[in-house]
């Protein structure tokens, strides 16, 4: 009799600890959501003179927390597109065409406030200066030659603490008769 009370009583236990494991485990957030990415400068096809400094303005939220962001600019000379479900693949069809990445990390080093575990924030900066040369190296031999001008594609990435990544491009002019930006 006392082995049936015990076996009852066990039976209880595991019954009571699976309904609070059940219970917790739904309130566990899972993060399926892409980080949002709202560029509000540059503007589309805005034109930018060597040497000048891109007037970033963006606004990055996510459902749980973000994690870091950057920025690419290349050469838009092929007639590459890029949108959210496919990326064409890009030939490298000019050497002196601009093309760089900025990491977030450079930006901090700068002075700009890192976005990891905030939920929505507006990042606004001008470190981001369109050079008015580009190096290549011919047959062993650094050269300095002209920027490369016409249109850029202007690509801001963002990921957040789940490794969900998004994009948002934007077309931007660089070219020598600019007069600065035009907004």
């Amino acid at each position: 009799m006392k082995r049936f009370k015990f076996t009852r009583v066990a039976f209880l236990v595991i019954i009571i600890f699976s309904g609070f494991i059940s219970v917790s485990c739904d309130k566990i957030e899972i993060d399926n959501q892409k980080p949002v990415i709202k560029v509000i400068e540059p503007f589309e096809d805005e034109h930018v003179k060597p040497g000048d400094a891109v007037h970033f303005k963006v606004e990055f939220s996510d459902n749980i927390a973000l994690a870091s962001y950057k920025v690419n600019i290349h050469g838009a000379f092929d007639n590459h597109s890029h949108n959210s479900t496919v990326m064409s693949t890009r030939a490298a069809t000019d050497s002196i065409a601009f093309e760089k990445t900025w990491m977030e990390t450079e930006f901090i080093t700068l002075g700009e406030s890192p976005i990891a575990g905030k939920k929505i924030v507006t990042v606004e900066h001008q470190h981001i200066v369109i050079p008015t040369t580009i190096r290549r190296t011919v047959n062993g031999v650094i050269e300095e030659m002209p920027l490369r001008e016409g249109h850029y594609h202007f690509i801001v990435y963002c990921t957040d603490e789940s490794g969900q990544e998004s994009f948002v491009a934007k077309e931007i002019f660089i070219s020598n008769d600019e007069d600065g930006h035009q907004h």
